[in-house]
C-alpha cells in the first residue's frame, strides 16, 4: 500500500493552515489528516498507519471549543506509537521544551525514526518544518 498520508496533532487553527500549504508543497499525492486531541487520535490512528509516511506532533492542546472532554497531549499519543513497529518518520514539534524530549525519547526507544522542529518565530511551518518533513520523507 503506498503510504501517502501526512498526519498531525494539533489544536491552532492557523497552524493547521500552514500545515495545509506545508503539505501540499511536499508533494500532489499526499494527504494530510489532522487531530485536534490526543484521545481521538490514539482511538482512530490505528486504522491509517499503514498509510503514513510522515507524523507530525505538537505537546500542549488546548479544548477546541464546545468541547468537553481534556484534550490530552502529544505525549499520549507518543506513548501509544511508540508501543508500534516503527511506520514512518516523526516530527516533534512543541514549543514544552520538557515535553518535547519525553516525546523524542519514546520514539527513540522505540526504534522509531525521529526529529524535532521547534515552533519559533512567524512562518516556523514553512521555514523551519517544511524542509525537515521534506528531508524526512524524501520529497
Amino acid at each position: 500500500m503506498p503510504r501517502h498520508l501526512v498526519v498531525i496533532l494539533e489544536d491552532n487553527a492557523d497552524r493547521i493552515r500552514d500545515f495545509e500549504v506545508a503539505v501540499a508543497a511536499l508533494g500532489p499525492d499526499l494527504r494530510l489528516r489532522v487531530w485536534h486531541d490526543a484521545p481521538t487520535m490514539v482511538a482512530e490512528c490505528p486504522t491509517v498507519l499503514p498509510e503514513c509516511c510522515l507524523i507530525s506532533l505538537d505537546h500542549d492542546l488546548s479544548p477546541q471549543s464546545g468541547s468537553t472532554g481534556d484534550p490530552g497531549t502529544g505525549l499520549e499519543v507518543s506513548e501509544f506509537l511508540a508501543r508500534h513497529q516503527p511506520v514512518c518518520p516523526v516530527i516533534i514539534h512543541t514549543s514544552n521544551s520538557e515535553r518535547r524530549w519525553s516525546m523524542h525519547n519514546e520514539f527513540r526507544f522505540g526504534g522509531w525514526q525521529v526529529g524535532i522542529v521547534a515552533p519559533i518565530g512567524e512562518g516556523w511551518i514553512a521555514h523551519s518544518w517544511l524542509p525537515r518533513a521534506k528531508a524526512l520523507i524524501g520529497a
